[in-house]
């Protein structure tokens, strides 16, 4: 029996199907029974992609596969039950197993891999984790074979062994007709330090991945965590979203290859640069702003350095952008010693209103490389600077819905929060979210005056604030009390990602 999808299923097929239940449901025999395994097989495709779960889709295929025996036979020809292949550590033989089984079921269908070797135990010793390239070579040897199936790639790793394996075996991969996604991540923030020089450093010649970038054929979204390539034949183009994350700033591709990159995705939509972008030669680097990316709606970026940030942001026009993300990476990394970011602040501010067109006399906002009144979401992460410099930022992005704080100094909060709450900045703003790891609601009370009010011409406002432990019942009640009272919506959560 040829498998369906939900979609695949005719309209003329529901309409019969309506009529024998309703038949059957008058003659006091309605079964599930009564269900042709047609339609049963697009249910159960249905319920197990219903969730961007990896390990929900094996549960949900294995135990439909369980229930009794039509619906194994329907499960076991229904190909795209089996499409998901989840490795993890530690890789039991169960695991290989279970992969063959899957390999074989799914038949033909486009595959999406997701192999996690992190170890909750590891004691951050590359040379002891219980995962090596050995380990990486069997899961290669048993997933190679079906490169021309793979859609989508997910790889987690707490080493660079198996991820120098599994882009050494991809080398030799001639083409990925089907393969769209691809996320690799050495999941190792540290790396990104200043002055943090790459180990192993006898590993750290960069391998030319799927065969030099020629076995891409439909490669969409590709996020590199830690994880260095050949930037001169990586394949890169033609892409919608690129993230660069977190790697020693030695591996990273010179300009001149990222330019080239950057270049081959005219229509990129979504750009993340977290810690280090290329290596940047102030003496050589070019005096005009190069990078054009007339689609680009998202932009995250972390920096650790805010010299090199305002070099790599002056390389950029980006005249569609919606959504901008900015967090200050070395906070995290040395908590000592974060970055002042005014002058980063400072610097956007200023290019928003720096006009690119040659033939306006005036500077105008319309045109700026950066455009910050037609944001739409900001978030602002473990920024330290003047109140003036962040204040200055916030008022050109006046049709603001969301934005995000996290992070933020005392003086910082104190500078915005009363006009944020009053629509003197951000008049247009719908969600206000503090998501801080410590404590936030003493802070927050300390920042707001008694008897402010919300301008009444202002759209209402719903603030949602992360609450840590230590934050006390009695100054929660009271923080949502003051904000009920200027007239804006209050939501405590409890200290989780929401």
């Amino acid at each position: 029996m040829p498998s369906v999808t939900l979609n695949s299923v005719s309209g003329d097929s529901f309409v019969n199907v309506r009529k024998l239940s309703a038949g059957r449901y008058l003659h006091g025999t309605s079964t599930i029974a009564t269900i042709p395994d047609e339609l049963l097989s697009a249910i159960f495709h249905v319920a197990t992609h219903d969730s961007h779960d990896c390990y929900d889709a094996i549960f949900h295929a294995t135990t439909i596969s369980h229930v009794c025996q039509r619906w194994r036979n329907v499960s076991l020809s229904t190909s795209s039950l089996w499409t998901v292949i989840v490795l993890t550590f530690p890789t039991r033989r169960i695991q290989f197993f279970r992969t063959v089984d899957w390999l074989a079921r799914s038949r033909s269908r486009p595959l999406h891999l997701y192999m996690d070797f992190r170890d909750p135990a590891w004691n951050w010793d590359e040379a002891s984790h219980c995962f090596g390239w050995q380990n990486m070579e069997n899961v290669m040897r048993l997933i190679l074979p079906y490169a021309h199936r793979w859609q989508k790639v997910e790889l987690l790793t707490d080493t660079w062994a198996p991820i120098f394996t599994f882009l050494s075996y991809t080398s030799r991969i001639k083409s990925a007709p089907m393969l769209q996604d691809v996320l690799l991540s050495r999941c190792n923030a540290f790396f990104a330090a200043k002055g943090e020089l790459f180990r192993p450093s006898a590993m750290r010649h960069p391998v030319s991945w799927f065969g030099g970038g020629s076995a891409f054929h439909s490669l969409r979204r590709v996020s590199l965590a830690g994880v260095h390539v050949n930037w001169i034949n990586s394949g890169l183009s033609g892409l919608l979203e690129l993230e660069l994350k977190y790697h020693a700033s030695e591996v990273m591709p010179t300009l001149h290859e990222f330019c080239d990159i950057i270049s081959a995705c005219p229509e990129l939509e979504r750009l993340s640069i977290l810690g280090w972008g290329p290596q940047i030669d102030v003496n050589v680097a070019p005096k005009q702003r190069t990078l054009y990316l007339p689609h680009l709606r998202d932009f995250a970026f972390g920096f650790i350095d805010v010299d090199y940030a305002i070099d790599l942001l002056s390389l950029f026009y980006l005249p569609a952008l919606e959504t901008l993300s900015l967090e200050d990476i070395s906070s995290s990394l040395d908590p000592s010693h974060p970055c002042d970011s005014s002058r980063l602040l400072e610097y956007l501010t200023a290019a928003h209103h720096s006009c690119t067109t040659s033939f306006h006399p005036f500077p105008c906002a319309t045109c700026g490389p950066y455009p910050l009144s037609s944001l739409r979401s900001l978030e602002l992460h473990g920024l330290t600077s003047c109140g003036v410099s962040l204040r200055c930022f916030l008022q050109e992005t006046a049709t603001l819905d969301h934005l995000v704080l996290s992070g933020l100094d005392k003086p910082n909060l104190q500078a915005i929060i009363p006009d944020l709450i009053a629509a003197a900045l951000c008049p247009s703003l719908l969600d206000l979210k503090f998501n801080d790891t410590g404590p936030t609601i003493a802070a927050l009370l300390a920042s707001l005056p008694v008897g402010i009010v919300r301008n009444s011409n202002s759209p209402s406002m719903r603030v949602i604030v992360v609450a840590n432990a230590a934050d006390s019942d009695d100054a929660t009640h009271e923080l949502v009390h003051l904000l009920r009272a200027a007239g804006v919506e209050a939501m405590i959560l409890g200290n989780a990602t929401c």
